[in-house]
């Protein structure tokens, strides 16, 4: 067995799902305790579990054993019941010819274990453990930041809901402006907004608020969450 034991717990988030998300790391090994996290602009809950799992295991210096603790079901069985291995042999095809999702993601966390022997563990979320609780702040605060950052494997393969509308592009660099209301243009393709309302889901614990509604471009996928929109709770 490797020596240098490491633990690494991690968490997902994003409000609306998809939408603006983020992931909260902490890992503890020998040389300390560390934390990581990030902040996207458009994205998805799995997608954050999955990548936060993956900056755990790429910040690690040299071959370690891992323990990995995440309350995602989608990452951990996805694991330890071989999906992921059978997937990658299959050539990302499940089922009945199915393409397998955030495939860019799943051959960046096989890559990320190579070096290490990894177990995957899950554990109930709010349960009161100390680092998990800690993973979702760092997940719901790097969301909710003014610095998000495009996810590129999301939005390269993302299907918008509506027909397109005519696209004007703006001659020089198009004005920032934060949008407030339908039919104003999106600031990456200057397509016109429309309006639309999340899928209602239960509220994480600690959660104060959310959103009623939220603009989207159809042109390019582009989420803008509106203060107005927002409800507390």
């Amino acid at each position: 067995m490797r020596e240098n034991p490491v633990t690494i717990y991690t968490d997902g988030a994003a409000e609306p799902n998809p939408g603006p998300g983020g992931y909260g790391v902490v890992v503890i090994s020998a040389l300390g305790r560390k934390e990581l996290s990030a902040g996207y602009k458009l994205t998805t809950n799995n997608r954050m579990e999955l990548l936060a799992v993956i900056a755990g295991l790429e910040s690690l210096e040299k071959p370690s054993t891992v323990t990995v603790y995440s309350d995602s079901r989608y990452v951990v069985d996805s694991v330890q019941k071989g999906y992921v291995m059978r997937w990658n042999q299959r050539g990302w095809i499940r089922g009945k010819n199915e393409q397998v999702k955030n495939v860019d993601l799943w051959e960046r966390f096989l890559q990320a274990c190579k070096p290490h022997i990894v177990r995957l563990s899950w554990v109930p979320g709010h349960a009161g453990i100390t680092e998990n609780e800690r993973c979702d702040r760092l997940a719901v605060e790097s969301a909710q930041s003014e610095n998000l950052i495009d996810d590129t494997g999301y939005e390269r393969h993302a299907v918008p809901s509506t027909p397109a509308l005519p696209v004007n592009k703006p001659e020089g660099n198009f004005p920032r402006v934060t949008h407030t209301r339908p039919g104003e243009p999106c600031r990456k393709c200057n397509t016109q907004l429309v309006r639309r309302q999340p899928e209602r889901k239960k509220l994480k614990r600690g959660q104060t608020y959310y959103y009623e509604w939220y603009l989207l471009c159809p042109g390019c996928g582009t989420m803008y969450m509106v203060d107005s929109a927002k409800r507390y709770v």
